[in-house]
């Protein structure tokens, strides 16, 4: 597995795999990195590229300097797109990797060949979310990044999951862990201020998978059928027994519908 620092964008990313169709490009979930998809990794790479980038802040990738924007995390997506010379990918994201993707489509959709949208949701936060996303902020800044999987955790992994898989819980306390307060407060900024992405849904062009829990009480069943209803021919999935991690909680399911998405392309 190669795994490199793009010193032009300060991502750290992964990669494994190669084959005749455009790589895939997986954009990770809120408070985690791109470790997050090492089932993805392991099932797709056999007969595609599969690259993983950290976020600026998250896993290895260094902090941004500023309060970033999506529009910054979307900048980063494309310089990596340049240092490795691909001309286009399949995107795919989870939770605010989702929300990433979405301003990739705005910015340069000639670049995507193909969308997984998983988990996400395509609003922008109520008031009350940006006031949960704030005192979050203020929490992490002055506990520092051992907070997160404190009050992240019941909302991150269905009842099923933290009940049964004592393994894949403290899995994802320590790729949460291994973030720095710095790169969650800057995201946590990012994501309150995101634009509202409802509009975009009508300008997909290209296939675009819609996956998500069925106990995701963030992305719940109905908000991703009803985005997934706005985008035009794309495909909606729901996984059982997983919630806002549905690519660890249900692995074999996820990959299954990406492989049937992507053999289509």
């Amino acid at each position: 597995m190669a795994e490199s620092r793009n010193f032009g964008v300060s991502m750290w990313y992964r990669e494994l795999g190669e084959g005749a169709g455009d790589p895939l490009l997986l954009l990770h979930a809120f408070p985690l990195n791109g470790k997050m998809f090492e089932p993805q990794i392991e099932a797709l790479s056999a007969e595609r590229r599969v690259i993983l980038p950290d976020f600026p802040g998250f896993g290895r990738s260094p902090r941004t300097p500023a309060q970033p924007d999506v529009g910054y995390y979307a900048g980063c997506v494309r310089g990596l797109l340049d240092r490795l010379e691909i001309p286009r990918v399949v995107l795919g994201g989870v939770s605010m990797g989702g929300y990433v993707a979405f301003e990739c489509v705005r910015s340069f959709p000639g670049r995507i060949s193909g969308l997984v949208l998983a988990n996400t949701r395509p609003d922008a936060d109520s008031e009350e979310i940006r006031s949960t996303r704030k005192a979050m902020a203020l929490k992490v800044a002055e506990r520092g990044i051992g907070v997160l999987p404190e009050v992240q955790m019941e909302r991150l992994l269905s009842p099923h999951t933290r009940e049964n898989d004592d393994g894949l819980v403290e899995k994802v306390r320590a790729i949460i862990l291994e973030n720095t307060p710095d790169g969650a407060v800057a995201a946590l900024g990012a994501m309150r201020e995101r634009p509202d992405s409802t509009a975009t849904l009508g300008e997909i062009a290209v296939p675009t998978l819609v996956v998500g829990g069925e106990d995701d009480t963030i992305s719940s069943p109905g908000v991703m059928g009803e985005m997934a209803g706005k985008i035009p021919g794309s495909r909606h999935v729901t996984l059982p027994n997983a919630g806002h991690l549905s690519n660890l909680e249900d692995p074999d399911g996820f990959n299954e519908a990406v492989k049937e998405f992507l053999a289509e392309l």
